[in-house]
C-alpha cells in the first residue's frame, strides 16, 4: 500500500472514530494521515474537528490555518473558517461559514451538526433541533455534544443578538404549539424507525388475514393475468404479501435491520417511496416477462431498501455506521438466506434491487441542490460529474442486473 492509500485509510478511520465520540483516537488517525500525505486537506480539517471536540483550541487554529493555506476555496475552507469562528466565539460568523460549507457540499453530516451547535449557542433551539435531526439522518446515531464544546446559556453567549428594545414585533416568530409538538415528536422518535415498524406491521397483518381468510389471500397476491384485466391494485397489495411464515420472518428481520438505517438516512417519506417503488417495479418486471406467474413483492421491496442503502453508501462514502463493503456482505447474506429458506423468484427480486439502487440515488437528501448551484454558476462539467455521472453509472449497473435476470429467465425456459 502506497503512502496516499495508507493516508486515505487513516482518514476514513479518523472520520469513523470521530462520529463514534472517540476524539482522541480520531486525532491520532488524522495526524497519521497528514504525516503520510502533508498536503491532505481533509486530514488537517479532521485534526481541527477532533481538536475542537477535545477543547484543544490552539490545535484547531493551527490545523484550520493549514487548510486555508492548502485550499483557496471550497467546502473544506468554509468549514475551517467556521471552526475558527467557533474558537473565537463568533457564532454568527461561524453559522454563515457553516451554511457556505453546506451549500458547497450538502452531503456531509458534520456541517449540519456544527450549524446546530452554533444555533444552540445563539439560543435558537428550534432551528438547532432541525439541523441536528438532519445531521442525524446523514450520520446515524451520534451524540453531537461530544463533537463540540459545551453549550453556554444564551444570556452568557457573547455573540448572541440582543433583543430589540423598541420593536413591537420580534424579528423571529416562534412556531405554533402544534408545530412544536410535531417537531419534538419527530426528533424524539428519529432513531425508532416508525415508518419501518409500520411497514412490518402491515406485512404481519396482511399475512395473518391471508391465513385466516382465503379471500384475502386471493385478493392480495399478484396475479399477472388479473392485473392486465384491470385489477391494478394487486401491484400494491402484493408488496405487503409473504407466501409462508418463514418468508415473513426472513423478510421482516432484514427490513427491521436495514429499514431503520434507510429511514434515518432518507427520512420516513423517502423510505416509503423506496419501499413502494421498488416493490411495484419488481411486480411490473414479472408482469412483463412472465404474466402467468403469481408474484409477491415483500422480498422485492426489502431488496429495494437494501439497494437504496447501497446507493447512499456509494455516493456519500458512509452512513449509519456502515461501509460499502459491509453492505455487500449483508446483501450476499440476505440473498443466501432467501435462496436457502424462502420462496424466491430471481427476476422479481433483482428488479427490486435495481429499482432501489436508482431510487436511493435520486432520493438522496440534498442530492440535487449542488447540481442547481453548479448550473447557476455555469459549471456544467462539474454539475455533470457530481450528479449526472453517478446516475449513468447506476443505470449501467441496473442494466447489468436486469440482463442477468433475463438470462435466468431464458435459461429456465430452455
Amino acid at each position: 500500500m502506497d503512502a496516499i492509500s495508507e493516508a486515505q485509510a487513516y482518514l476514513a478511520q479518523g472520520k469513523t472514530q470521530l462520529w463514534q465520540g472517540q476524539a482522541q483516537e480520531a486525532a491520532a488517525a488524522f495526524a497519521q494521515a497528514t504525516q503520510l500525505a502533508p498536503d491532505l486537506v481533509a486530514g488537517y480539517l479532521g485534526q481541527g474537528q477532533a481538536a475542537l471536540a477535545l477543547d484543544s483550541f490552539g490545535t484547531v487554529q493551527m490545523a484550520c490555518r493549514r487548510v486555508q493555506e492548502l485550499a483557496l476555496s471550497g467546502p473544506e475552507v468554509a468549514l475551517a473558517n467556521a471552526l475558527l469562528a467557533v474558537v473565537d466565539q463568533q457564532y454568527e460568523r461561524a453559522l454563515e461559514a457553516a451554511d457556505q460549507a453546506i451549500g458547497a457540499d450538502p452531503s456531509q453530516a458534520y456541517p449540519h451538526a456544527l450549524r446546530s451547535h452554533c444555533l444552540r449557542q445563539l439560543g435558537r433551539d428550534y432551528e438547532a433541533a432541525l439541523a441536528e435531526a438532519k445531521a442525524a439522518r446523514m450520520g446515524g446515531n451520534t451524540d453531537f455534544r461530544l463533537l463540540f464544546p459545551p453549550v453556554r446559556p444564551a444570556s452568557l453567549t457573547l455573540n448572541a443578538r440582543p433583543a430589540p428594545a423598541n420593536e413591537g414585533q420580534p424579528a423571529w416568530q416562534p412556531p405554533s404549539p402544534l408545530r412544536r409538538r410535531v417537531i419534538r415528536f419527530r426528533f424524539a422518535t428519529r432513531s425508532l424507525g416508525l415508518a419501518t415498524l409500520s411497514v412490518i406491521a402491515i406485512n404481519v397483518i396482511v399475512f395473518v388475514l391471508g391465513v385466516v381468510s382465503f379471500d384475502v389471500y386471493v385478493q392480495t397476491i399478484g396475479l399477472g393475468l388479473l392485473i392486465l384485466q384491470g385489477q391494478v391494485w394487486r401491484l400494491g397489495t402484493a408488496i405487503f404479501f409473504n407466501f409462508e411464515w418463514l418468508d415473513l420472518l426472513i423478510n421482516m428481520l432484514w427490513l427491521y435491520i436495514m429499514g431503520r438505517w434507510v429511514e434515518q438516512l432518507y427520512g420516513p417519506g423517502r423510505f416509503w417511496l423506496i419501499y413502494l417503488g421498488s416493490g411495484i417495479f419488481g411486480g411490473l418486471l414479472t408482469l412483463l416477462v412472465a404474466q402467468q406467474f403469481a408474484f409477491v413483492g415483500a422480498a422485492t421491496a426489502v431488496l429495494g431498501v437494501f439497494g437504496a442503502l447501497g446507493a447512499h453508501l456509494w455516493h456519500r462514502g458512509g452512513g449509519a455506521g456502515l461501509t460499502l463493503g459491509s453492505w455487500l456482505f449483508w446483501l450476499v447474506l440476505n440473498l443466501a438466506l432467501t435462496f436457502a429458506f424462502s420462496s424466491f423468484w430471481l427476476p422479481t427480486e433483482i428488479g427490486g434491487l435495481a429499482a432501489g439502487l436508482l431510487l436511493g440515488l435520486l432520493l438522496l437528501p440534498d442530492y440535487w441542490k449542488p447540481l442547481r448551484f453548479y448550473l447557476k454558476q455555469g459549471q456544467r462539467s462539474r454539475a455533470f460529474n457530481f450528479a449526472l455521472r453517478p446516475i449513468l453509472w447506476t443505470l449501467a449497473v441496473d442494466a447489468g442486473l436486469l440482463l442477468f435476470a433475463a438470462l435466468v429467465i431464458r435459461g429456465a425456459s430452455l
